[in-house]
C-alpha cells in the first residue's frame, strides 16, 4: 500500500476542498460517497464483476464504479524485450541524447488491434514541455538547423520555465515499429530510426483495451475521474495494472 499512500497523501488537501464542494452540489443521498480526486489517483480493486467494480484507496474509502460510466478502459501487462516483433509498436519518452537516441526506464508496447491507440511519431520536447518549432518565437524568423539546439536557451529567457524545471535536458518522444531489439531501435517518420537505451532497469508493459471482466481483487488501478453521480464515479480513463503477462491470463 506504500504506492497508494504516496499518491493519495499529496491529494489530501484537494480531497478536503472537494468534500465541501460535493456536500453543496450533490443531493443528500449522494453525499455518502467519498469525493473524487481532481486529477487522478491510485487505488486497489477490492471487488469486480462484469458490471461493477469497487476501488479502495489507502484511507479505506471505497469508490463504486459502473462499467457504463468508464469512457476508456486500458490494461498494462508486464512483458519482455524478447517478446517484441517487427509488428510491435513501441512508445518511449526520455532525455534526448542526440543522434535520435533517448534514454528511459520504461517503454509501452502495442500489438494487433491495439496499435491504433497510438500513432507513429517523433517529437522533441524542451525542458518546459514545449515542442521544437519551425518558427523562432523570439527572433520572429524561420529557424535553420543551427538554431534548433539554441531553443533551450531561447525559451529560458523569452518564455521562462517553472521553478525546478530549468536545466532539465530536452526529451525525445517516439512511437514506431520495432526494427531490432539489441539495441532497441524503432522506425521514425521520414525513413529514419530512433535508438532507445535503458537508463537503468527498464520496465516494459504491453497496453491493451479491456473491461471489468479482467479486473481481480488486489489489482492496482489508476483512475481519471470527471464527475460523480449518486451511484458511481464517472471516469474518462481507467488503467488496470496486471501482475502477469497477457499470455498467462485466462478470463473467468
Amino acid at each position: 500500500m506504500s504506492i497508494l499512500g504516496v499518491c493519495w497523501k499529496r491529494l489530501t488537501l484537494a480531497l478536503i476542498v472537494a468534500a465541501s464542494a460535493t456536500a453543496t452540489l450533490l443531493p443528500a443521498h449522494a453525499q455518502m460517497l467519498p469525493p473524487t480526486p481532481p486529477q487522478g489517483a491510485w487505488g486497489e480493486v477490492i471487488m469486480a464483476n462484469k458490471r461493477w467494480m469497487v476501488v479502495q484507496n489507502h484511507l479505506g474509502q471505497q469508490f463504486p464504479i459502473d462499467a457504463e460510466s468508464v469512457s476508456q478502459f486500458l490494461i498494462r501487462w508486464p512483458t519482455q524485450l524478447n517478446a517484441l516483433t517487427g509488428q510491435s509498436l513501441v512508445e518511449a519518452i526520455g532525455p534526448d541524447q542526440g543522434s535520435n537516441t533517448l534514454t528511459t526506464d520504461h517503454i509501452d508496447v502495442f500489438e494487433g488491434a491495439d496499435r491504433d491507440l497510438v500513432q507513429p511519431t517523433s517529437s522533441r520536447l524542451l525542458p518546459n514541455n514545449r515542442p521544437d518549432t519551425a518558427v523562432d518565437p523570439g527572433f520572429n524568423r524561420f529557424m535553420n538547423a543551427f538554431d534548433i539546439g539554441s531553443q533551450n536557451l531561447l525559451y529560458g529567457w523569452a518564455y521562462p520555465v517553472g521553478a525546478g524545471t530549468d536545466g532539465i535536458p530536452a526529451r525525445l518522444h517516439v512511437v514506431g515499429s520495432v526494427l531490432q531489439i539489441n539495441p532497441l531501435e524503432v522506425s521514425m517518420p521520414g525513413n529514419n530510426f530512433a535508438t532507445i537505451a535503458p537508463s537503468g532497469a527498464m520496465t516494459i508493459t504491453r497496453v491493451t483495451r479491456g473491461n471489468f471482466a479482467y479486473a481481480e481483487k488486489g489489482d492496482l488501478i489508476f483512475l481519471m475521474p470527471t464527475g460523480m453521480t449518486p451511484r458511481t464515479v464517472v471516469l474518462s480513463q481507467v488503467v488496470l495494472y496486471k501482475k502477469i503477462p497477457i499470455t498467462q491470463f485466462r478470463l473467468p
